[in-house]
Parts: structure tokens; sequence; C-alpha cells
């Protein structure tokens, strides 16, 4: 997990292990997925962990997306996996195959459930010929973006099928579907014909939707961002904007685009096969005005850039925030490997991992001892 700053030096970064994904700014405060616990960790401006977000009901949280509101509530997204009769549906169907589904859920501020969304519910299945649908494991949907619509309704993202859903956010029912093989709409100026595979649907703020498109079964494999202006009343797409670098590049998974208030936007390329992440960002022009690629062993799921001010110095081995490394601080370290070593929240892999290697030991006490004497 890593902070940026404007001159693309590391301001802040942790060896975050099973932690991190999708870290985020999530109205005014930081968000991330603890792969571990299956949960959603939200720090505030002092990178002090102060809530955990979980589904109930006996799912479990899904990495892909989450949304923090603006009264303070949540969207989290999980599987379930059902057992259906798919001889009663298709031909050929398996009389017992297991239906991967996905549910959304949304809490209001004090962590109560306030509306939930299965996909079998409300989504019919016989309608999803692109997949073979008789066999007796099936993915059937993938979510990988969550948006809140104007229209205060919700945009999600169906990787599995290349579709983009808009949900009634009180009954559930379908409102449209854009893209995949429920399509309503019709693509103009798009020579691609829509997007396919895609990350990180959004309404951006001119009320156009943006989307990274990755792009797996285009011919030939190409990832892009795609900007559409929709007519919700006469059912159209129409391409405003499209950017494919100029490399060529293909994520095949993963992968993310903002725009930002410049009207720039910031891309990142998802996993690349003959390079590391790339992340780039371009103004409206097409021209590239700023890029970072990382070594070839590194993906990145997300990259997002925001105005974000911290309220806590952020010097590694700064346990106490005096802004010093001292003699409290190797005393706080020391205690804190010797009771604490196998617990590391965010704060205290920022502050007392010293040696960046994700784990709490005495080489991380050598290195603050060296900091104190002036080395």
């Amino acid at each position: 997990m890593a902070i940026i700053d404007s001159t693309l030096n590391p301001h802040w970064f942790v060896n975050a292990g099973q932690l991190g994904l999708d870290f985020k700014v999530n109205h005014e405060k930081i968000s991330y997925f603890d792969k571990t616990h299956k949960s959603w960790i939200i720090v505030n401006e002092y990178m002090v962990e102060i809530d955990t977000l979980e589904c109930i009901n006996g799912y479990t949280a899904d990495y892909h997306d989450m949304i923090v509101l603006s009264n303070g509530g949540y969207i989290l997204q999980a599987y379930d996996s059902i057992r259906v009769d798919m001889s009663q549906i298709i031909n050929g169907g398996n009389e017992s195959a297991l239906i991967v589904t996905l549910i959304l859920q949304e809490f209001d501020p004090n962590n109560n459930l306030i509306f939930e969304w299965d996909a079998f519910d409300h989504l019919s299945i016989a309608d999803y010929t692109n997949l073979d649908l008789t066999q007796s494991f099936i993915t059937w949907t993938h979510g990988n973006s969550i948006e809140i619509d104007n229209d205060s309704n919700i945009i999600l993202s169906n990787r599995k099928s290349s579709e983009v859903i808009k949900i009634d956010r009180i009954t559930g029912a379908v409102i449209w579907y854009l893209g995949g093989p429920n399509n309503q709409f019709t693509f103009l100026n798009d020579p691609l014909s829509g997007f396919n595979k895609q990350h990180d649907v959004r309404r951006i703020d001119n009320g156009n939707i943006m989307i990274f498109d990755n792009g797996n079964e285009h011919s030939p494999q190409l990832s892009r961002v795609v900007e559409y202006s929709l007519n919700e009343i006469n059912l159209t797409a129409e391409l405003i904007w499209d950017y494919s670098h100029p490399l060529g590049l293909f994520g095949a998974t993963m992968g993310s685009a903002q725009r930002l208030p410049n009207n720039n936007t910031l891309i990142n390329w998802g996993t690349l096969n003959n390079y590391g992440a790339i992340i780039t960002e371009v103004d409206y022009e097409k021209n590239i005005v700023m890029e970072i690629e990382y070594p070839l062993e590194v993906k990145c799921y997300k990259a997002k850039k925001y105005d974000w001010e911290f309220f806590t110095g952020l010097l590694p081995g700064d346990t106490n925030l005096d802004n010093q490394i001292d003699i409290f601080d190797l005393y706080n370290i020391s205690d804190f490997i010797r009771h604490n070593s196998e617990n590391m929240p965010l704060y205290y892999l920022c502050k007392y991992d010293l040696n960046r290697d994700g784990q709490m030991t005495g080489a991380d006490v050598e290195r603050i001892v060296i900091k104190i004497l002036g080395g």
C-alpha cells in the first residue's frame, strides 16, 4: 500500500501482506480490504484504524469494491453458492448445478442492514447464454465496481458477462442493462461496439459513464478507457472520449480509470504480460502528462489520485507522534515486538516496521537505534 506525492516520491508505504486491496479515499476516510479476515478496514486522517466493516447473514465480504456513503453508511458485496436444477431452466442443464451468485448489502451509519440484493432474485440466469449453463459449477456473476448514480440508484459492473446493471435501490429491480447478453442500449460512434470484461464503472461529474475496458475479447486484445453519454430514455450509449496506450497495452485483469477535476484521466492498466504495473495520466487531448512504470513482478489492482490532508506525521519509527525519533520510540517498538508481533494493523506497519519486510523483529529495533544515533 503506497501514497505517492505530487513529485512522484513515495510519501508513505507499507509492506501490507494480505492487507491493502482497493486502498483508497472513501468519503474523507481511507478504506482497504483485509484479505485474511474478509473485512474492510476504515482509517482516519491519523492513519489509525477506526472501524471494521463486514457482511452479515452468513456472507463474507468480497474485496473488489465497497463504498462509504455520504451519510456514513456503506455498501459491501459478497457471493453465495446455491444448488439449482438447471435442467428446468435450459436443455441439458445439470440437475444439481452449483451457481455462484452476487450479493449486495447496504448498511446505515449504525451498521444496520437496510438493503440486500441477490442477483438470483432479480436476474434471470436463463438469459446468460454467453455462459455454458450446462456445467455442474457456474460462476455466474462477478461484481467488480459499485457506484451510486445521480438519482441514488446503484450502478453495478458484472465483469463475467461484460455488462453494467442499474439497480433500483429500494425494490432491487433492474432499471437497465448496458452491454452483455441483456444489453438494451445502441452503441453509437464506438468502433468496437462496446466494452468487454470491464472494471471501474463510474458516473463522472459531467454526467457521462466512464469505464476501464479490459478488452479481453476485442480483436486484437486491447485495453482502453471509454466515456459514454447515456440517453436513458432512448437507450443510446454514444462514445464521447476514449484512450488506449501508444504501446497497445492489454490488461487482462484488474485496472482502473479516474476522471480528475482538471479533466485529466488517471489510468491503471491492470495486469500486463510484458510489463509491471503502469499508471498513466493523460489530458483530455490524450497527451501523456505523467507515467509510472513498476518492475515486471509488480501488479496493481487500482490507482487513484486525491487531495488528502494527513493530520499525523508519517515518519517511520515516530511511534509517539512527536515528529522525531528518540529513546521513547525505541522503547515503544521493543515493547510492541515483545508483546504484539502477531498483530500488525496499518498504523503499526507504518510506524514500527522500519525495514518494510512485513514483519516486526529485532531488525526493526536495530534500524531505530541507527536512526537515534544519527545514521
